[in-house]
């Protein structure tokens, strides 16, 4: 028994193709009630990505520090590390657990941990595959949920919901 499992695997192994990130980004949005919006990103990804025959076989991981989201506000930028508990968790990363075809687009479950808690979530996604194999979607978390307090000060709260953006550009593979 085993053996047939390693097997198994193996050929899973031998037939998922590593996919190369081409280009990617990630974009985050909340607001500073009463006052202004908070929209910092990232194009620094790590991914360790793999795909099959079918779209539904792409498995992986997702990683960024959080310390590379920037916005437009270098002083806010250096709170928001603050929040996020960049210097003793920097890592943010989600790990896809299923692919299932809905309609014209794809529902991603995966494992989203930060604040050295984890998660599950879901996102749907369009995913095209041509030349290349692109990859865009969106899903909103609570800051609450990963042990993390919006910040306040004097009468400004920022909103605890977190909206994701992202879009992923991979090299078929061979």
């Amino acid at each position: 028994m085993f053996k047939l499992v390693l097997v198994l695997l193996f050929a899973l192994i031998a037939n998922a193709n590593e996919l190369k990130l081409l280009d990617g980004q990630i974009q985050a949005h909340t607001e500073v009630f009463g006052d202004s919006t908070i929209d910092p990103q990232t194009k620094d990804i790590i991914t360790k990505v793999q795909k099959g025959d079918l779209i539904e076989s792409i498995s992986g991981e997702f990683i960024i520090n959080s310390s590379t989201l920037t916005s437009d506000n270098k002083d806010r930028d250096k709170h928001m590390y603050e929040v996020l508990k960049s210097s003793v968790s920097p890592k943010i990363s989600f790990t896809i657990i299923a692919i299932e075809k809905v309609g014209d687009k794809y529902k991603i479950t995966g494992n989203l941990k930060m604040n050295k808690m984890t998660h599950q979530i879901t996102t749907l996604a369009t995913i095209t595959q041509n030349d290349k194999i692109n990859m865009n979607g969106d899903f909103s978390i609570n800051l609450t949920d990963y042990g993390i307090e919006p910040p306040t000060m004097f009468f400004l709260t920022v909103r605890n919901k977190i909206d994701i953006k992202y879009n992923f550009d991979f090299d078929k593979g061979m």
